[in-house]
């Protein structure tokens, strides 16, 4: 059987190695040490001074080193860890995975896997006995078990039956016992560490939460969500001898011995309770944030530390003086705390900004934060710098990769929810919309310096940017204020706010008529809006659910892509009416246009394949069949290739141009969304939502020049480049103009106008680009020809 894969695999590397296309690299994000989403759970290993992180179901912990707060490893967890504790004895690591029903052992010193214990059935905690030496673990599925390993062997001793679903766990090492919340039954069952056999049942009311084991006074606390009480429980008869009234939804709970104290977070009630370790009465409560749920300990500075999972912010609280005595702002949604007692730092995973913030144990300041894994959403390429810009939809960055080396060399702070990337050449900056509720702007960079030098107030929840070069304006939609907004590039500064249909989510530029174009989703037209006055000329009907716009240059046509009606719609350029509506596949979603072959693409979401259109006769004249789920297209000029990101099965198909055949399919990494290109370099970069990553695909040949149209130019009008001079000939019959052609790029943006003899391309980054002619007849376009400019 591996025997099989591996030919299989290697069937593969031969296949699109054989026909140009290859996976290069795989660029990890934001560095080969990361890949853990969603951190949720933290751990401190006192024999090496380091914090172990997992969470989120991802397949792997990373481990922070305690002094420079850097990522030293990555060890893989099939499964994932949902669960950690410590054995300080062997300093060893165990993490339990409810996907494989295992638990997994780290040497924490050597930062690797050891072992693998197989236990019952959906392991999701976890605890140490440090006087027997053994690990326990909660098995919350259908066997209703507590599995015990011997942590000498690395292998399961016993299997406890609690009877119902086991949740919290914690040790009384004094009296050799662990505790254990079974919620169905309302109790805490007692298990006897020597003898790995059920003591007892104590019943504590519906809901039990936490468990927090009081070593001075020799209690066990357990909150109950439902019942709202914390219950006391006397660890050396094993019985309960006190129930204290807290707040609404107590949640966790956590010891301080200086003062002899526990605390609870009251998660629906927004308290903290603080109860008298000696007498087991309530102290007072405090205020502290929204949703407080995680607490820990600061041993050195006497403070208690709680997570506000709301406010994305920790509480800290005077262990004496039971007083709020600092707010810290963290990630977004604080999960899980520890605390490094060497060199007095708190730690919160902050699982929805997929970081790890540092905190400073005496001064409450933030000495770091550590991002664990980015989330590409979308793709742009700087052509001045050869960079490639990526948007961590989750992370409120933006991504610096450099194009020569596939390194990142830098992460920018944005606004929340960045979505939508735009390179504007004319001024080297890159404008980023940040889609968040709260913070619908725009962030621009300046690609020099790779700094933001202006934050855009735009409307609400952005989706779509696109430029108009001839005016040097971005144009934004603004999918929940139902506008565009227009932006001068110069002082980046909103010049208007143009009106425009119900969610608009798409933009197109068509550089002829100088027109901006908007795709309106749920009033199913299409707005034109005038790129001189910036208005509205022309609202043109179009499918159900128009989601994408593409412009097609040798037609002056535009095309937009309606999702429910599963057509592509075709709109004159000069006119603004319909031309003719085209049906493709099953929920288009992306399209792009192959200027070469004068083609459009229609990438079919539900259908799994292509439609192509051919640009003259808007006729389809094939249906390519691709991987599940192709939600993205890109066109690759110089050798004339269409690459469709399949989403569903993690791949990319590339499609000849000419002949409308799939050359290869390239597995990338999961859920492929975003596409840019790198001209310089003959790279197309590809964006994997689901995998912290970018595969970066190559190209090894070089593209075919060839016309875009049916009138082709004669031989003796063919443009030749030599030393970063075009030089243009004549057109037929020796007539000369001001300007007898102009010079587009990829997107059809006009670059220059060009005049028959020597033209000046110094100012032009390497790339591809296009003459086009313009008629003797009435000064209409004519044919188009690819041109390489080289560095």
């Amino acid at each position: 059987m591996r025997r099989t894969i591996l030919i299989s695999a290697f069937s593969l590397l031969i296949s699109s190695l054989a026909s140009g296309q290859w996976l290069e690299t795989t660029i990890y994000l934001p560095d080969s040490l990361s890949g853990l989403g969603n951190p949720g759970h933290l751990l401190y290993n006192s024999g090496n001074n380091t914090i172990f992180v997992s969470g989120g179901g991802e397949e792997c912990v990373v481990v922070l080193d305690g002094v420079t707060s850097r990522k030293i490893a990555r060890i893989p967890v099939p499964g994932g860890a949902a669960a950690m504790c410590y054995n300080s004895q062997d300093n060893k690591v165990y993490c339990a995975s409810p996907r494989s029903d295992l638990v997994y052992v780290i040497d924490a010193a050597a930062n690797r896997l050891i072992a693998q214990v197989r236990v019952g059935d959906h392991p999701k905690k976890l605890c140490y006995n440090p006087t027997a030496n053994k690990v326990y673990c909660a098995n919350t599925g259908t066997d209703s078990t507590v599995s015990v390993i011997d942590c000498r062997t690395d292998s399961i001793i016993a299997s406890v039956s609690v009877l119902a679903k086991p949740g919290a766990l914690c040790c009384n090492p004094a009296g050799n016992k662990v505790y254990c919340t079974v919620a169905d039954s309302e109790a805490v069952v007692v298990i006897d560490g020597a003898g790995d056999s059920l003591l007892t049942f104590i019943y504590v009311g519906e809901g039990p939460r936490d468990l927090v084991y009081n070593y001075v006074s020799n209690k066990v606390y357990c909150c109950t969500y439902s019942d709202e009480y914390v219950v006391v429980i006397d660890a050396a008869g094993d019985s309960a001898i006190a129930w204290v009234s807290v707040g609404e939804g107590p949640t966790a709970l956590c010891f301080n011995p200086l003062e002899n104290k526990v605390y609870c977070t009251d998660r629906t009630s927004n308290e903290m309770d603080i109860i008298c370790g000696a007498g087991d009465t309530l102290i007072t409560f405090l205020k502290v944030g929204n949703r407080p749920s995680v607490l820990v300990y600061n041993s050195t500075d006497n403070r208690v530390y709680c997570t506000n999972s709301e406010d994305n912010e920790l509480a800290v609280v005077d262990g004496s003086g039971d007083s709020l005595i600092a707010r810290v702002e963290v990630g977004e949604r604080p999960s899980a705390l520890c605390y490094n007692p060497v060199q007095n730092r708190v730690y919160s995973a902050n699982s929805y900004s997929n970081d790890i913030t540092v905190i400073n144990g005496s001064s409450n300041q933030v000495v770091a934060t550590i991002l664990l894994w980015f989330t590409p959403e979308t793709l742009c390429y700087d052509d001045v710098n050869n960079k490639v810009y990526c948007a961590g939809v989750n992370e409120r960055s933006v991504a610096v990769i450099d194009g020569a080396t596939n390194i990142p060399i830098k992460f920018m702070p944005v606004g929340e929810d960045p979505y939508a990337l735009l390179y504007n050449p004319q001024e080297n900056k890159v404008y980023c919309a940040n889609s968040g509720h709260y913070d619908s702007t725009i962030s621009v960079i300046d690609c020099s310096s790779d700094s933001v030098i202006a934050t855009v107030t735009i409307g609400r929840i952005p989706t779509a940017l696109c430029h108009n070069s001839t005016n040097n304006k971005v144009y934004c939609a603004n999918s929940y204020s139902n506008n565009v907004t227009v932006i001068d590039c110069w002082n980046d500064s909103v010049i208007a706010t143009v009106p425009a249909g119900a969610y608009p989510t798409a933009l197109v530029y068509n550089p002829t008529d100088n027109r901006v174009y908007c795709a309106n989703s749920d009033s199913s037209s299409v707005t034109v809006i005038d790129g001189v006055a910036d208005s509205v000329i022309a609202t043109v009907s179009v499918g159900e659910w128009p989601v994408a716009l593409c412009y097609i240059l040798t037609n002056n046509d535009i095309c937009c892509a309606n999702r429910y009606s599963n057509s592509v719609t075709v709109i004159d350029g000069a006119s603004n009416q319909v031309v003719t509506t085209v049906a493709v596949g099953e929920e288009p979603c992306a399209l792009c246009y192959n200027p070469t072959n004068n083609k459009v693409y229609a990438a079919n979401l539900e259908s799994d394949n292509v439609t192509i259109i051919d640009g003259a006769s808007n006729q389809v004249v094939a249906t390519v069949e691709v991987g599940y789920g192709p939600c993205a297209l890109c066109y690759n000029p110089t050798n004339n290739k269409v690459y469709s990101a399949n989403s569903w099965s993690d791949d990319v198909t590339i499609i000849d141009g000419a002949t409308n055949q799939v050359v290869c399919t390239i597995e990338v990494g999961n859920e492929p969304i975003a596409f840019t290109w790198n001209p310089v370099q003959n790279r197309t970069y590809v964006a994997n939502y689901g995998s912290s990553s970018i595969s970066v695909l190559r190209d090894l040949a070089v593209g075919i020049e060839e016309t875009m149209n049916e009138e082709r130019p004669t031989m003796n009008r063919l443009p030749t480049i030599v030393h970063k001079v075009l030089f243009l000939p004549e057109a037929v019959g020796g007539e000369r103009s001001a300007a007898s052609a102009m010079l587009l790029d990829i997107t059809g943006r006009k670059v220059c106008d060009l005049v028959p003899g020597e033209n000046d391309i110094r100012h032009l980054t390497p790339g591809v680009y296009f003459v086009q002619w313009r008629s003797a007849v009435g000064g209409k376009r004519s044919a188009v020809r690819k041109v390489v400019v080289t560095r």
